[in-house]
């Protein structure tokens, strides 16, 4: 009698303690009845060529079956016939605002979908809760469809895995990205899948970004951009991913799943990245008024020990190849600021990040009118930066490229205008401070001014083009800093920098 009553107990409290977390999309995105997905995912994985075993990370979209399935299926035909013990899924959070990860509530222990249950791997969650970026949410999971609609697949190709579901919130910074994806890759050993899920561009009214509503090319424009963004993964460069996304303002709604993702990529894997499909839910449907677009990648190699980034130096001297390179670069961060379309991934593709200048570096952004406008609106059509050397040059260049496209001294530039427009580049060396303005030599320094809180800044060639002397030139800066005339003379203070100088040829 005591023995049933315990076992009893025990089965009280294992219905209390291990919960499963029940499909919210099944019937939506995907058939709610077993018989239909079994048929529908026989369906889309019917003839695709499988992966020779060697891919061990996806991205894969996650619209409803009848958009995004073939791209889906094409990417998890990569994992069939394979040994896989355990699946880490990563997607984006729609329904809950936080930064990092959320894992599910230490009492789920299975997710289900109508193929049946799915265990999660409870011991490696358990060591993921551990650490503070993993403290999202868990009831972001309770309404979310990126993660389930990856899941019937996985339950196809990997049926003996146990999975670990991770939702990455909207607001989650490119170090918060990296700090999540050091954890995730110490759990990235042989056996291990990682699958990031996302769409790409949502375009149209409906989705609150419609760059190219109204073109004649509508489907070549958004296939381009979901290509250009897409190889950007494909070569695991988080940083030109990130860059693309966010400066194209690119609706990639699982952008921060995927960074944290080539994150990882970068510093714990051996291997090649392979684009399986693009496409969009107007090439499915017709239509084009409400596009989504969908990208399926492979990584196709092994996993490694993590390891860190060099440390960034402060830049010395820049070479003139890089100097070039990193002027091309301003040309297309401008580009795609204002025209939401992939140069700058494409730029990225073509500067691997090896041979990408890493030392700490300001920079500035100059655009100059040309032609006749010269003569009706002046040569200065914008001109912005970063004079503080905390970040890289890239990075100081991108900054300063999209600043400069919204100088508020000016209008916005247009793209007709960036057409007929020369760009320039300064690259700075760290400011220092001087005792005395009589050390402040004109034509090479730059100079900061700074006196009462207010503060303004020359680059070096600023004096030589106008044609200014030490006196008149301090005179338009304490001018510039809204500081009354003469201040500069007593009690102001002086940093000087010089600049190497990239331009294109007018």
């Amino acid at each position: 009698m005591k023995l049933c009553i315990l076992t009893l107990l025990l089965l009280v409290a294992g219905m209390v303690w291990a919960e499963t977390r029940q499909p919210a999309a099944a019937g939506s995105f995907y058939p709610g009845r077993k018989e239909n997905l079994v048929a529908t995912l026989d369906d889309l994985l019917e003839g695709l060529p499988k992966g020779e075993g060697k891919a061990v990370a996806l991205v894969v979209p996650h619209a409803g079956y009848y958009y995004s399935g073939k791209p889906a299926a094409k990417a998890f035909a990569q994992l069939e016939g394979r040994l896989i013990k355990r699946v880490i899924l990563i997607g984006p959070s729609h329904h809950a605002y936080y930064s990092g990860a959320a894992i599910p509530d230490p009492s789920v222990t299975h997710f289900t979908t109508p193929l049946g249950e799915v265990e999660l791997d409870s011991v490696i969650l358990k060591l993921f809760a551990k650490h503070p970026d993993f403290d999202g949410p868990a009831r972001a999971h309770e309404p979310e469809h990126s993660l389930e609609v990856e899941i019937p697949f996985i339950q196809r190709v990997a049926p003996d895995a146990l999975l670990v579901p991770i939702l990455i919130g909207p607001s989650t910074d490119r170090a918060a990205a990296r700090r999540v994806a050091q954890v995730l890759s110490a759990a990235t050993d042989e056996g291990t899948v990682i699958v990031a899920s996302t769409d790409f561009s949502h375009h149209g009214q409906g989705f609150s970004w419609a760059p190219f509503e109204g073109s004649d090319s509508l489907a070549e424009d958004l296939t381009d951009l979901a290509h250009a963004t897409a190889r950007c993964a494909e070569k695991h460069d988080p940083d030109g991913f990130w860059h693309q996304v966010e400066v194209s303002g690119d609706t990639v709604c699982g952008m921060r799943p995927v960074a944290v993702l080539l994150e990882i990529l970068k510093h714990g894997f051996t291997g090649n990245g392979e684009i399986l499909e693009v496409t969009t839910s107007g090439h499915v449907s017709g239509t084009w008024d409400r596009s989504v677009s969908y990208v399926s990648i492979a990584m196709n190699g092994s996993w490694s020990k993590w390891q860190d980034d060099s440390v960034g130096e402060p830049l010395e001297e820049l070479s003139h190849e890089s100097g070039l390179a990193l002027l091309k670069l301003a040309r297309a961060a401008l580009n795609t600021k204002i025209r939401h379309d992939g140069s700058l991934a494409e730029w990225f593709s073509e500067n691997p990040s090896d041979t990408r200048p890493t030392e700490l570096a300001g920079a500035f952004v100059t655009v100059h009118n040309t032609g006749e406008k010269i003569t009706t609106h002046g040569r200065l059509r914008a001109c912005m930066g970063v004079i503080e050397a905390r970040q890289s040059a890239v990075d100081a260049v991108i900054q300063a490229a999209v600043s400069a496209s919204r100088d508020p001294r000016f209008p916005k530039l247009t793209d007709e205008e960036l057409n007929h427009a020369h760009v320039e580049i300064s690259i700075l060396s760290a400011p220092r401070e001087i005792l005395d303005h009589d050390e402040i030599e004109v034509g090479k320094h730059g100079v900061i001014l700074s006196k009462r809180g207010k503060s303004a800044v020359f680059l070096p060639q600023v004096a030589t083009e106008q044609g200014w002397d030490k006196p008149t030139m301090l005179a338009h800066l304490e001018k510039k800093a809204g500081l009354r005339a003469g201040e500069w003379k007593q009690g102001a203070r002086f940093e000087v920098f010089t600049a190497q100088i990239f331009a294109e040829v007018e």
